[in-house]
């Protein structure tokens, strides 16, 4: 097993948890991310990222849903400069709402996962931005607005396309999602190796940095479409950021500092990211994970004392109720514990299913809390 390391040393109950995914088939590596008031303690790959390529801490990997919070964090700092409320209705914000049934949801029953098309097919990774957008707009909600479900993608689009259409309303430009990510978050933050989804201006220079990513079927691990073609470079504000974990350390980290960047400046107001933290959503059960998470604006809160071993998602037993992250489909997570001044990133190669990604989560987050003596 290949070992490219900052502290692993130290954490010898995680390589413990990783390695036992490597033996039952559930990836071939991990990276993984941990700081303690912004500083890292560990920075490293575990295992092979591809056969014959190490995992190392600048392989770029998969965050998927890990991401949200970062779109989120876009649309809420509009709202703390005026250009956005989280009152506003959909047809205020898009025209081409206005004639379908989502024309009076609002800001906010997008960012709580609460406006009634979560299992929309966006075509992703198959057809344009505009398509994806106008099949998530022209879907028939499903479910009565205010209903508890968490949409993988297509309300995501339409926060995207929301802050498309506010820049375009100032400027008479409308710029792509990716760069307004590039140019109002990942620049700010010296989030300079994070992609939404992969330019194929660079796909050739960054391919050394790409993993091998495996679908687990039938106990075994097969190639994944993932890895390549328009899974790996059509661009979803939810679903298909990448980098280096440590990188999502970063902007989780700028929270932990209630908005303020590592210079010192504030990237967010403390209003504003207290604001993105609050319990907006509380004990009500999701219909899409099938059990009570409590959400923030984009962001999923600390729910373990809905069940501890069943909770999706979850950032481990031992965690404080304050913390706050995100995971990504059978792969990612991202959190942050703010009375520990912790901060955890890590991804894996393999999707292996939600049940084993489940346990392998816990196991891992666990993993990380004993070794730290947490």
């Amino acid at each position: 097993m290949a070992l490219m390391t900052l502290g692993l040393d130290r954490f010898p109950s995680v390589v413990a948890a990783i390695q036992d995914g490597i033996q039952r088939s559930l990836h071939t590596g991990v990276q993984i991310y941990v700081s303690v008031n912004s500083r890292p303690v560990l920075n490293a790959g575990v295992g092979e990222a591809a056969p014959g390529k190490p995992m190392t801490s600048t392989t770029i990997m998969p965050w998927r849903s890990a991401a949200k919070p970062i779109t989120a964090a876009l649309v809420l700092r509009a709202v703390q400069e005026n250009r956005l409320s989280l009152d506003a209705r959909l047809s205020d914000l898009l025209p081409a709402s206005q004639s379908t049934d989502k024309a009076n949801l609002t800001l906010l029953q997008l960012l709580t996962h609460q406006s009634g098309f979560p299992a929309t097919d966006t075509g992703w990774p198959h057809v344009s931005w505009e398509e994806s957008v106008r099949r998530s707009l022209e879907a028939p909600c499903t479910l009565e607005p205010g209903s508890a479900a968490y949409h993988p993608q297509s309300s995501w689009f339409l926060l995207g396309e929301i802050l498309r259409e506010l820049e375009e309303r100032r400027t008479g430009v409308r710029a792509s999602f990716e760069t307004l990510l590039r140019r109002d978050l990942l620049d700010p933050l010296q989030m300079n190796q994070t992609w939404c989804g992969i330019p194929e201006s660079q796909k050739d220079s960054l391919q050394d940095r790409l993993p091998q990513l495996y679908d687990r079927d039938r106990g075994q691990l097969q190639p994944s479409p993932y890895s390549a073609g328009p899974w790996l470079t059509a661009s979803s504000a939810g679903g298909n950021i990448r980098g280096p974990v440590s990188q999502l350390g970063l902007f989780l980290e700028m929270l932990l500092r209630q908005g303020q960047l590592s210079d010192g400046s504030d990237y967010l107001s403390p209003t504003t990211v207290n604001r993105m933290l609050m319990r907006h959503r509380t004990g009500l059960f999701d219909q899409t994970l099938q059990h009570v998470i409590d959400f923030g604006l984009g962001i999923i809160r600390d729910s373990k004392h809905y069940g501890p071993e069943t909770v999706p998602y979850g950032f481990g037993k031992d965690c404080s109720s304050e913390s706050f992250g995100h995971g990504g489909s059978q792969c990612s997570i991202g959190f942050c514990d703010p009375e520990r001044a912790l901060v955890v990133a890590w991804s894996a190669n393999g999707f292996c299913g939600e049940g084993q990604h489940q346990r392998r989560n816990r196991m891992i987050n666990d993993a990380i809390y004993n070794d730290l003596g947490l």
